[in-house]
């Protein structure tokens, strides 16, 4: 498909389950959680999404942060995600990260997104961009390291005009297009942020999540040894 066969599809198709959703009070619904699972995966040599640390799957540490931030539902977009996450193919097979944020605001709505190979992201960092977002309104809320993280944040699907344009003029991420939005930002540490692409990322992310007492007794040995022997 060209890019600009993007801009003829539907604005807001949504899954019946997801459409049905009312809030229970003034409060608007809670993002859809979304974790974007069909990079490439080129540097680490394996599907990250289904890559053990500590006895879980990436994808599931990323899932579990965006649930307990207050998303809902919590999906997988593209590539392949390991259960009990649903995943949902990407219209355009490796057309990029903004094909696919186009794709999951299209289907859900607002969404709270974060890729698979972040495993280390904390609930803290993505509820308070959750907060921002409905507390202001501002329809783009991003984390921000010593750098802007575009896949890192929250969506509105009101700016799926300016995203769609941007994919026909050629962007591939969401970076491209960001100059055409209103976006504000939440403060994130380093360790929030952490993207595995290597053996040795890998070993550091364990070491972060066994420092915030997130891993059972003896796990966080257990990833670096995994991880080691896999090299």
């Amino acid at each position: 498909m060209s890019p600009a066969g993007r801009d003829t599809r539907g604005a807001s198709r949504r899954p019946e389950g997801v459409r049905g959703r009312k809030p229970e009070s003034d409060a608007p619904p809670p993002p859809t959680g979304v974790v974007l699972c069909g990079g490439a995966s080129q540097r680490m040599g394996s599907d990250k999404a289904t890559l053990d640390l500590a006895g879980k799957p990436l994808a599931i540490w990323v899932a579990a942060a965006l649930k307990a931030a207050g998303a809902d539902p919590v999906i997988a977009q593209g590539g392949t995600a390991p259960t009990p996450l649903v995943a949902e193919p990407d219209s355009v097979p490796r057309a990029g990260p903004l094909a696919a944020l186009i794709d999951v605001l299209e289907r859900h709505g607002d969404v709270l997104v974060c890729p698979t190979d972040v495993p280390t992201v904390s609930t803290e960092l993505l509820a308070t961009i959750v907060e921002q977002a409905s507390r202001t309104g501002v329809p783009v809320v991003l984390a921000r390291s010593d750098r802007i993280e575009p896949l890192i944040g929250y969506y509105s699907q009101a700016v799926l005009g300016v995203l769609r344009a941007g994919y026909r003029d050629g962007a591939r991420g969401p970076a491209s297009v960001l100059g055409g939005l209103d976006v504000a930002t939440v403060p994130a540490a380093a360790g929030d942020v952490l993207n595995v692409n290597t053996v040795d990322d890998l070993v550091v992310a364990g070491e972060i999540l066994a420092a915030r007492g997130a891993l059972a007794p003896g796990a966080g040995s257990s990833a670096a040894d995994s991880a080691q022997a896999g090299a």
